[in-house]
């Protein structure tokens, strides 16, 4: 009876019913236009809105994306297995901050972030990865993507020279290319990539490398190439944005120093996305800046995109600061160690005669060159059918390979499906 009534009710505030006393409730005479029935088909827009050149470029960018197939074992980049994570344990730590005050609903906080994170994440880096800091310097940002899209915005004019390495990520790529960056390659092999090129050539003033752990090829920039590009940078009163996604990811060895901590001169800003080390979901990531850019960086990105929520900030300080979140990282590598073992003897053991791929034990994939003559589109579609997914390498090249490759990640299977899913992509190779 209660449901009922308060179904009247809401029909008589949408104006669909009337009530007349001693008389009941009868259909409105003058219905709502709001409540006609939404259509079975979209109504024909015969405007289209011109867009403008951030817009063209944009859109330009997205025709040239790769094709996904739904896959049984996916080794495409991007899936993260839950294994591993204390998720039970980071309930606890988020229910207990929403417990403790309703005050956290009605605040946004401040733009840089929740200042104990940002000491949370400066501790960290000092100890584990060399970088030099102060908790002023962090800013909290939702991921990598958001800080190079910042920094591209205070940084560059259309048609500024940048540096990007080769191979590299296709999403920087088309990030930089939609503010009308000009990309100029870092080829990169086993031995990094050559920074005698860029003091002869380039007039670049903004650099984007991965020094600690390459993407995709995998392997570090050695210290000699780091000093020179420092200088480089020095020289050319240049920037250099250091993406040290995966640089926590090392297995049996320490994680390399970040280029940061040998910076004294303030030509580097330091990028890293806890997402990646946690769970996709959280949308936490950080920047380490030179003081010289805090202040614009800050407000740009109150102007674009806002705060950051703070229920998940100040549960990852707590998180950090109880010692769970460095916990989690030794149980992270050992499981990734794990994987990163069974994928590299699994290659070696069915098609090890076929391919090459770099040895660094590092990161969540592998760079995996192919014999000549294969296609990758063709590849990909036929292990796809044998429900295998991969992803093609060349989209990751600014220039066109010298060889084929594919990009196998492990992040997001078991061992045993990445045994069979490498049996599955040899039986289709050796054919």
């Amino acid at each position: 009876r209660v449901t009922v009534l308060q179904a009247y009710e809401q029909l008589e505030v949408d104006g669909f019913v009337e009530g007349r006393t001693g008389a009941g409730t009868y259909v409105a005479h003058n219905l709502p236009v709001n409540g006609r029935r939404c259509p079975l088909e979209p109504r024909p827009e015969p405007f289209q809105p011109a867009l403008s050149r951030w817009g063209t470029r944009l859109t330009n960018s997205l025709s040239h994306l790769p094709r996904r197939y739904p896959t049984e074992i996916d080794f495409t980049p991007g899936r993260v297995r839950a294994t591993g994570f204390p998720y039970d344990l980071w309930r606890r730590t988020v229910g207990r901050v929403l417990n403790n005050g309703d005050e956290l609903l009605t605040h946004s906080g401040a733009a840089a972030g929740y200042r104990p994170l940002r000491e949370a994440i400066a501790n960290h880096l000092m100890r584990q990865r060399g970088v030099q800091c102060r908790p002023e310097q962090v800013v909290i940002v939702s991921g990598v993507q958001q800080a190079v899209d910042i920094l591209a915005r205070l940084l560059l004019q259309s048609g500024d020279e940048v540096l990007v390495e080769t191979p590299g990520s296709r999403a920087v790529y088309r990030l930089l290319q939609t503010h009308g960056a000009h990309l100029s390659p870092l080829l990169v092999g086993d031995a990094g990539f050559s920074v005698s090129t860029i003091q002869t050539e380039s007039q670049a003033r903004l650099a984007l490398v991965t020094p600690a752990h390459q993407f995709p090829h995998g392997g570090g920039l050695p210290l000699p190439q780091r000093l020179a590009l420092l200088a480089w940078a020095k020289r050319q009163q240049a920037v250099i944005i250091e993406d040290d996604t995966d640089g926590d990811l090392r297995y049996g060895e320490r994680p390399l120093t970040a280029l940061q901590g040998l910076d004294d001169n303030g030509h580097v800003v330091y990028l890293g996305d806890l997402s990646r080390l946690m769970f996709p979901a959280l949308g936490l990531g950080y920047v380490v800046l030179p003081l010289s850019l805090k202040r614009p960086f800050v407000h740009a990105k109150r102007l674009l995109h806002g705060n950051i929520p703070l229920p998940n900030q100040i549960a990852l300080a707590d998180f950090m600061r109880e010692g769970h979140f460095e916990t989690h990282l030794r149980q992270l590598r050992r499981i990734y160690q794990e994987r990163w073992e069974t994928l590299t003897t699994a290659l070696d053991k069915e098609i090890g005669n076929k391919i090459c791929f770099s040895r660094a034990a590092a990161g969540t994939h592998l760079l995996v060159y192919l014999p000549t003559g294969v296609n990758e589109k063709e590849l990909v579609r036929e292990t796809a059918v044998c429900g295998v997914g991969i992803a093609p390498g060349t989209p990751y090249h600014l220039q066109r390979p010298v060889a084929p490759s594919i990009l196998l990640s492990f992040s997001g299977l078991t061992q045993a499906e990445i045994e069979e899913g490498v049996r599955r992509l040899a039986k289709i190779l050796l054919n």
